[in-house]
């Protein structure tokens, strides 16, 4: 099932942003596209961590010479489709049933790490049990991917499309995708596409739908609240999809008790920037604060000599000779104005942060 947000189907560039939710195979969909006609897969964002995955027009601006698939955890807003539209971008926006996401997420954070830009999670919050944990992400998580959905279910330029109907069938679903963005593939492409991402290693979790049937009665409730906020989207085809997996789940509940089996082994240890490099960072951050914000640091340092000269250094002129005791002050006070002044005129400037590519990538591996 795909819902068209479009109001007219022109041709589109070959410029492609997935816009998706997390956890809904959209790194495999994008390489999939990128293999089957060639595109380039980039990143139009200048950072991943817990910063929202929001566009950069400088990106954009760099990229516009060259077709490519972009794929980002980025929300609605008139802003995005300006700059899509300024750039010639296709949307494509992925979304999947919300009790597969809880389930997916509960599995990545092990294996991978907590860190995402859509709610705060630590390594200390992973030692709760199973359905703890599960609740905790419905609870903190959920409501940005309501917000997703929302947002683009609002778009006149965008195409959503379902992780479900991807699995039910990819062939058929990346050909709609590549369709709608413009560019024309056929099924040789397509599977070939497919198959290349298969070899390449992109990361697809468990590849099937339906994996929140797990889920504790409590956790899917909660869930069918936040979405019963909203009547306007009760008959939308993707929500009546998740009433109709929420009422087996918990008539799954009502029966039996799921058996649960053992979380997820915790993968490799999440990477962090060697000690040279955090000592680098450190002083380069010191030393633009002391060579190009006139920081308070600066101001420490000379009331420090100050009270250095008046308690050691005081009698550098002797007291019995004329202005002996000129001396005594003016050193310590020259040095209280001028640190008077600085932190009064203190003023902290963003210092730009040249973007890398090499970071980005590593980034985007733990997302």
């Amino acid at each position: 099932m795909e819902i068209d947000c479009s109001s007219e189907g022109d041709a589109m560039s070959h410029h492609v942003l997935v816009a998706c939710m997390p956890k809904s195979a959209s790194t495999f969909i994008s390489s999939a596209m990128a293999n089957a006609v060639n595109l380039n897969s980039i990143n139009l964002i200048p950072s991943y961590g817990r910063r929202e995955q929001e566009l950069c027009e400088i990106r954009l601006a760099q990229n516009a010479e060259l077709d490519y698939v972009a794929q980002h955890h980025i929300k609605h807003s008139t802003w995005t489709e300006e700059l899509c539209s300024d750039y010639d971008v296709s949307i494509i926006v992925l979304i999947r049933s919300l009790f597969d996401v809880v389930v997916s997420i509960r599995d990545h954070v092990h294996r991978e790490s907590p860190v995402n830009p859509f709610f705060y999670l630590d390594k200390q919050h992973l030692n709760r049990d199973r359905a703890e944990l599960e609740h905790m992400i419905a609870m903190l998580a959920i409501p940005w991917y309501i917000n997703f959905y929302m947002g683009w279910r609002s778009s006149k330029a965008a195409r959503i499309f379902m992780y479900e109907d991807f699995i039910a069938d990819p062939d058929k679903a990346v050909g709609e995708m590549l369709a709608f963005a413009g560019i024309p593939a056929d099924t040789a492409q397509i599977a070939a596409g497919l198959e290349a991402a298969k070899s390449k290693g992109s990361r697809i979790n468990v590849g099937k739908a339906g994996r929140g049937m797990d889920l504790k009665p409590e956790t899917v409730k909660m869930i069918l609240d936040m979405m019963a906020a909203y009547p306007e989207i009760q008959d939308d085809p993707y929500v009546r999809m998740m009433k109709t997996q929420a009422a087996r789940i918990l008539a799954t509940g009502a029966d039996e008790a799921v058996a649960q089996p053992p979380l997820p082994a915790a993968g490799r240890p999440m990477v962090r920037p060697s000690f040279a490099m955090r000592a680098r960072r450190y002083f380069r951050r010191k030393a633009r604060l002391l060579g190009k914000r006139r920081n308070p640091l600066i101001a420490a340092g000379l009331l420090a000599i100050a009270a250095l000269y008046y308690a050691f250094l005081y009698n550098l002129i002797p007291n019995s000779l004329m202005g002996g005791r000129i001396d005594d002050l003016i050193v310590p006070a020259a040095c209280v104005f001028v640190a008077a002044k600085l932190l009064t005129r203190t003023k902290v400037r963003p210092v730009p942060v040249p973007f890398r590519a090499n970071d980005a990538a590593a980034s985007a591996s733990s997302h």
